[in-house]
Formats: C-alpha cells, sequence, structure tokens
C-alpha cells in the first residue's frame, strides 16, 4: 500500500518508521559505505528528517518496501550542502527528492513491484498536491532503475565522486509518466505469469 506521511504522520506509524529508518542505514551504510549516522538501534536519520519533509512509502503490513523523502529546497537542500558541484541557483524553487530505498528483504520481482508501485504513487501524489518536477543526486544504477520502471528523467549535471559517477536527474510527475510506469508494471506481470504457466505446466493443465 502506498502513503504519504508527514513527519509527524511517520512518528505515529512506529513500525513503519523504524523498519524505513533501518533498512535505510542497511542500504546507504552497510551496503554504499556511506559516513552516516545510526541510532543505537540502527536507524539513519539525518537533519533533512524534520517538519519540512514529506515522506513516500510504500508498505505492507505496516513494514517498510520502499520509500523516498520530497522537500522544498528552500527548507534546506543535500544537493546544496553535500554536493555544491551539481548546485545552481535555478533549483533554489523546486523541490529536492532524496533516500530512494527499498527494504533488502525483498527479492527482485518484489522489489520492483515495490519501486513501481511507490514511483506510480510518487507521481500521483506530485500531481495532485501541484509538483511539477522535482530534483535529486542518484546514482547511474538508481537513475537507470527508475527509467526501467518506466520514468525517464533528464540529466542536468553530473560529477565524479568517490564512490564513481554522480547525476543530478529531473522528473516530471506528468499523467505520460504515471502511464508508462503503470504499462510497464502490466507487461512485467504478464510475463511473470507466462514464465510460471511455461514452468507448472502440469499445473497449469490441471
Amino acid at each position: 500500500m502506498f502513503s504519504v506521511l508527514t513527519a509527524q504522520d511517520l512518528e505515529r506509524a512506529v513500525r513503519l518508521r523504524h523498519t524505513m529508518l533501518a533498512d535505510r542505514g542497511r542500504q546507504f551504510v552497510d551496503r554504499h559505505r556511506w559516513d552516516l549516522q545510526r541510532t543505537e538501534s540502527g536507524l539513519e536519520i539525518d537533519e533533512y528528517d524534520d517538519d519540512a519533509t514529506t515522506y513516500c512509502v510504500t508498505a505492507e503490513s505496516g513494514r517498510h518496501l520502499a520509500s523516498v523523502r520530497l522537500r522544498p529546497a528552500r527548507a534546506g537542500c543535500m544537493v546544496e550542502k553535500h554536493f555544491p558541484v551539481l548546485w545552481g541557483p535555478e533549483l533554489a524553487a523546486g523541490v529536492e527528492i532524496t533516500r530512494l530505498c527499498t527494504s533488502p528483504a525483498l527479492t527482485p520481482s518484489q522489489r520492483l513491484t515495490a519501486t513501481s508501485d511507490l514511483l506510480l504513487g510518487l507521481c500521483r501524489h506530485c500531481q495532485r498536491s501541484g509538483v511539477d518536477r522535482f530534483f535529486g543526486v542518484v546514482f547511474p544504477a538508481a537513475f537507470r532503475a527508475v527509467q526501467q520502471a518506466g520514468w525517464k528523467g533528464r540529466v542536468l549535471r553530473s560529477t565524479t565522486g568517490t564512490e564513481g559517477a554522480l547525476l543530478l536527474v529531473e522528473w516530471e510527475p506528468s499523467e505520460l509518466a504515471a502511464w508508462q510506469i503503470q504499462e510497464r508494471r502490466e507487461l512485467r506481470e504478464e510475463a511473470w505469469a507466462r514464465r510460471h504457466a511455461a514452468d507448472c505446466p502440469v499445473l497449469h493443465a490441471a
């Protein structure tokens, strides 16, 4: 299920908050080796987890599956502070997206589904709330993953960091983007169903 949460909403959703922030720690600290702070219970929290931030989350039974943060750049911007070489004054009035994260407990197919649900919900939320575009810094792999889900972004600038290439990307939450995300998901599910039927012909014949 997709949800849009304020910081106060997230505080009340205790299990969802804990699992989301723990998954962020596993992804960005354990996997990517980013120099980020974690609480004693393993939760990754930074200065941008405040009342100016909106969380877009997919979850099942209160357990985090995938999430991102949205935040007005004027309230404090990660690109401006941590990636100044990619910053430009035209971004100051925009909306920043950060912390695209999926649960490490998901299988590859579950991760694709959770990401599609997240991106479609994010696109619809932006359309409803009047956000006509947003930007963020991502690795090329994350950029490709969003593209493969059906949402094409525009690379504004790029640089090379300690972990390789970094891209400043802008996405538009258009009706076309929503349609493409939905279409990609449906095509993928059809392909999985055909593959499953081919793997279990006797079961399906019965």
